[in-house]
């Protein structure tokens, strides 16, 4: 019995060894995983890091491209160097993609109320930009109020401007104020999302007041900017400016159709001053996109902001 029980104790001595041995390979396993982990994590975040300030040096790059461009030149539209998208380009081992836009074609939806001032004209405007996106005369009458009250600081349901009796009872009030993106205009009764969408090609939420280059401005935006011009009559214009550039507001109001006139030849101009730069870089594991909005009031534009989408 002796030898047995000897027997017995040496097996359960065994198998604690192996249970001992199992635990600690596991734990060893667990140790390195989690190393592994903690290095894959610091890697990707500095890679990120690395990512997100090459793409903020190109919207470094853009600043100094438009600064060099608006002291050499009186005259802004496409055929211009600033104007030409940057493709991937290697950059040691990472690579920086770019580009800049112009916001000054763009119609800026805060001019409807330049420092809570309504604007009628612009407000008559925005509804015959409506027009040109498909809008019937009456929704766009109505959402231009409605956006004229918002903007405004109308906050009067009953006037019929900026909001309905039904969304301020439901609690549901459109912030009051200039715009700071054109998603805010979700929250404007008679708007969604196929109409929001046409809107983001054309209009832009700048600060106010600001003038719509001529010369970078859609056929839509045209047509919105003036009277007694159709739209067949505005993509012509488009179409002609491609090959000979406005050169003045004079220039433009005399190559316009007859009896056709700019409504507010004073908002008009030949030159830009606002611009989104998207700026994209690839570093190791990471991709970064950014955009900056310039404001090109001096020489060297300004940053209003700037944000990863």
């Amino acid at each position: 019995m002796p030898c047995v029980e000897a027997t017995r104790q040496r097996g359960a001595a065994v198998i604690l060894a192996l249970i001992t041995v199992m635990l600690a390979a596991t734990i060893a396993a667990a140790t390195i995983g989690s190393l592994g982990r903690s290095i894959d994590s610091s890697t990707g975040l500095q890679d990120q890091s690395q990512a997100r300030m090459l793409a903020r040096g190109a919207a470094d790059w853009a600043r100094n491209v438009l600064a060099d461009d608006g002291m050499r030149t009186t005259v802004d539209h496409l055929g211009e160097p600033w104007a030409v998208k940057v493709p991937p380009t290697p950059v040691g081992d990472a690579e920086v993609a770019g580009e800049i836009q112009d916001w000054s074609g763009r119609f800026n939806l805060n001019n409807l109320a330049p420092e809570g001032k309504p604007d009628l004209i612009v407000a008559a405007q925005f509804a015959r930009l409506l027009e040109a996106l498909g809008i019937e005369n009456a929704r766009a009458t109505t959402l231009s109020d409605a956006l004229l009250g918002w903007i405004s600081g109308n906050t009067d349901p009953a006037s019929g401007s900026g909001q309905s009796r039904a969304r301020v009872a439901a609690g549901l009030q459109a912030p009051l104020g200039p715009l700071a993106d054109l998603g805010e205009l979700r929250l404007l009764d008679g708007m969604d999302d196929a109409l929001l969408q046409r809107l983001g090609e054309v209009a832009v939420a700048l600060p106010s007041p600001s003038k719509v280059n001529v010369n970078m401005a859609s056929a839509e935006v045209i047509f919105a900017l003036t009277s007694d011009l159709d739209m067949n009559a505005a993509r012509v214009l488009v179409a002609e400016r491609e090959r000979a550039w406005f050169r003045d507001i004079a220039d433009f109001s005399a190559r316009l159709p007859y009896r056709a006139s700019a409504s507010a030849p004073g908002g008009l101009d030949v030159r830009s001053r606002h611009f989104l730069v998207t700026g994209r870089a690839r570093y190791g594991v990471a991709v970064v996109s950014m955009e900056v909005l310039l404001d090109r009031k001096e020489t060297w534009p300004e940053i209003l902001w700037q944000r990863i989408p």
